[in-house]
């Protein structure tokens, strides 16, 4: 099995952040992060691992985050970022402002057929549902702001199911 962590809005939770590596430590090929890292120095506690993120509405100081993703072989750009991992075709965005333009964007990436999975953060809540043959997700705020619970979600590729974790 091919396992990927997933995960948004960790919005500089350093004890949410720890405790998220701890639990995917050496259980996935890659993390992907939709938006909301917030400071550098966050950013250098994923160094360890294959990650790849889009910055997020509360990601302000671009420059210095981008600086500190390069020299840590990190990648994060702006969205749409667009992956393929274990022959997934994935895309990552973390928002599109409102709800309903994040809503508008999301299924407009689900529908278009081009991806197995699209991944998004910005709303704070948990979204997990199949849109045709797309798997949907937001895994939530790692944070644990704006939301009942600290969430990351577990994508397994091989069989395009979801795990939803607290930490």
């Amino acid at each position: 099995m091919v396992y990927i962590a997933v995960v948004s809005d960790s919005h500089d939770n350093l004890e949410a952040v720890n405790s998220f590596l701890s639990k995917v430590r050496g259980r996935v090929e890659a993390i992907i992060h939709a938006g909301d890292i917030v400071s550098p120095f966050t950013l250098k506690l994923f160094k360890d691992f294959k990650f790849y993120a889009v910055y997020g509405n509360n990601d302000g100081e671009k420059l210095l985050l981008k600086k500190t993703a390069d020299s840590l072989g990190l990648i994060l750009e702006e969205a749409p970022l667009f992956l393929n991992i274990s022959g997934r075709e994935i895309a990552v965005v973390h928002g599109a402002f409102t709800p309903d333009r994040t809503e508008r964007l999301v299924e407009a990436l689900a529908r278009s057929g081009l991806f197995n999975l699209v991944v998004y953060g910005h709303t704070h809540r948990v979204d997990v549902r199949k849109v045709g043959e797309t798997l949907v997700v937001n895994p939530g705020p790692l944070s644990g702001y704006l939301a009942p619970a600290r969430t990351f979600a577990l994508v397994d590729l091989e069989k395009m199911s979801v795990e939803l974790v607290e930490v």
